[in-house]
């Protein structure tokens, strides 16, 4: 949020008179008390380690497998990847590709976007727009926490007829799920799209009521 911008609240619809935040406060409507803006706490450095630290747990979790089953002495076990291969090979080439997709390609994309913008930002230069709006547009499609609480489900139904296994795979992924929020937590998008796009605050008048 800059000084002297025009927002209008999300929820109600009241336009306010914008003004610059200090690092680790919001603003919240006055109306309705949504949440309008935050800025974040900390610089550029947190923000970077935290998204290669995902990509990097991101990686380890689809080369090692989620979890095994042991049948009569044996176990069976496989990664995402194979999981995915498995489902092409069946002839379920869409579920195959969507599996992949919201677990691998748009939260990698996501996590790009945001290195792109803090190392920008760190350069001393804006970041692409392209890549923030990319990373806008990918955000509903990153699905990590939904295939985590599916292998919840599976392992837990499994249970009952043969003995789970938990794999590296599976606590990657539930570290990749946490350093992901993190890094959302400590990145506005909004706010990095906005300097890269390098609007030109209106100029100050009187508060809109």
């Amino acid at each position: 949020m800059r000084d002297g911008e025009t927002i209008a609240c999300g929820e109600c619809d009241l336009l306010l008179r914008g003004a610059a935040l200090a690092p680790g406060t919001r603003a919240r409507c006055p109306r309705c008390g949504a949440l309008l803006a935050r800025a974040p706490a900390s610089g550029v450095d947190r923000p970077l380690a935290l998204a290669l630290a995902s990509l990097v747990t991101l990686a380890v979790a689809h080369l090692n497998p989620v979890f095994g089953i042991e049948v009569q002495g044996q176990i069976l076990s496989t990664s995402l990847w194979g999981a995915a291969a498995i489902l092409y090979r069946e002839g379920a080439w869409f579920l195959s590709a969507l599996v992949l997709a919201t677990t691998l390609l748009f939260p990698a994309l996501q996590l790009l976007a945001i290195c792109d913008a803090l190392l920008a930002r760190r350069a001393g230069h804006n970041a692409s727009t392209r890549l923030l709006r990319l990373l806008h547009a990918v955000e509903p499609w990153v699905m990590v926490e939904v295939f985590m609480l599916g292998v919840l489900i599976a392992v837990v139904k499994l249970s009952s007829l043969a003995g789970v296994l938990p794999g590296a795979g599976l606590v990657a992924f539930a570290a990749a799920m946490l350093l992901m929020a993190a890094t959302s937590a400590s990145f506005d998008a909004h706010r990095a799209l906005l300097a890269s796009s390098q609007v030109l605050p209106p100029p100050p008048t009187s508060p809109l009521s």
